[in-house]
């Protein structure tokens, strides 16, 4: 049996696809209607789908990929930068929204990358209250930093209501956050494990549900490499280079910075590795970043126990 794979190029009010098996192109609208059309081909057509490939395009994608694991297809979410780097080395320079989904389709039948799991719509929801507090604090901090210009007395009156107005609804959010943690007996569980670990505090944990639910059902190498703490070597020939991080998940890796700092202090185990290391002349970032690797790996333990 032939094995089709389907690469969709999706933008706010369309999606280009193409077919492998036919080479066939599709244009159809990133709506209910547009998904009803291309189920529709495939079961015309008797295509056995492997996988749909389809880039992480902000909220743009989310309809379509929960209506294709409805429909029991497979989709494989993927990074537009890795996509973009596996079109360069394969020449194609070109870039269309019609070139896009063959790339996307081509991407997938050589990468073969891993199947996304189902939409998890609790998940989905604390993602998107915790992206519009993170938006709310920006907006917070830039306002401030109005006052440290000295404008007027009018303007600094304006700019301290708005102050005000920004953490009260900053505290709002905090507790409707709290509360749709506690409505989900799987989320609330983990995350008052990840509380009871010193160093956590409720912004952390919250951060680390939303944005890293791999915890706690992946090994220990592939938890550190998602957040971007995995020592990248960097030798060539009889050079050897200084071994340093690279991309991950850059939210839950700025947390856990701040949550390493904290358990350095409070935590004895943390804190007399931390020692060790500065103890053998490695520098202070760098017992950091192992400190927050041995952190993250300990929570992901413990939650693997539970």
């Amino acid at each position: 049996m032939d094995y089709t794979t389907i690469g969709i190029d999706v933008s706010k009010k369309k999606l280009d696809i193409f077919i492998n098996t036919t080479g066939e192109w599709m244009t159809l609208t990133n709506n209910l209607q547009g998904f009803k059309k291309l189920i529709r081909y495939i079961n015309k057509h008797l295509l056995s789908i492997e996988r749909v490939v389809v880039e992480h395009t902000g909220a743009y994608q989310k309809d379509l990929v929960s209506f294709l694991y409805d429909n029991n297809i497979s989709v494989s979410l993927v990074h537009p930068a890795k996509v973009r780097n596996f079109a360069k080395a394969a020449g194609r320079l070109a870039k269309t929204d019609k070139l896009d989904a063959k790339i996307l389709a081509d991407y997938g039948i050589i990468m073969k990358p891993e199947l996304s799991e189902a939409p998890n719509q609790n998940i989905d929801k604390l993602r998107e209250l915790i992206k519009y507090r993170r938006q709310l604090t920006d907006n917070l901090t830039l306002t401030k930093q109005w006052i440290e210009k000295k404008p007027s007395a009018q303007i600094l009156k304006r700019i301290q209501s708005l102050v005000t107005l920004l953490n009260k609804q900053i505290q709002e959010l905090e507790t409707e956050i709290l509360q749709h943690i506690k409505s989900d007996e799987i989320l609330y569980q983990k995350f008052q494990i990840l509380m009871n670990t010193k160093g956590i505090g409720q912004r952390t944990a919250s951060i680390i549900l939303a944005e890293l639910p791999e915890l706690g059902c992946i090994q220990r190498n592939k938890i550190v490499a998602l957040c971007g703490l995995a020592p990248m070597n960097r030798d060539s020939g009889t050079m050897r280079g200084r071994a340093c991080i690279q991309g991950g998940r850059k939210f839950v890796r700025n947390s856990l910075y701040m949550a390493a700092l904290s358990a350095i202090r409070s935590d004895g185990v943390l804190h007399q590795y931390y020692a060790s290391l500065k103890a053998k002349g490695k520098h202070s970032k760098v017992a950091l970043i192992a400190c927050m690797r041995k952190l993250i790996i300990h929570l992901n333990q413990k939650l693997i126990l539970c």
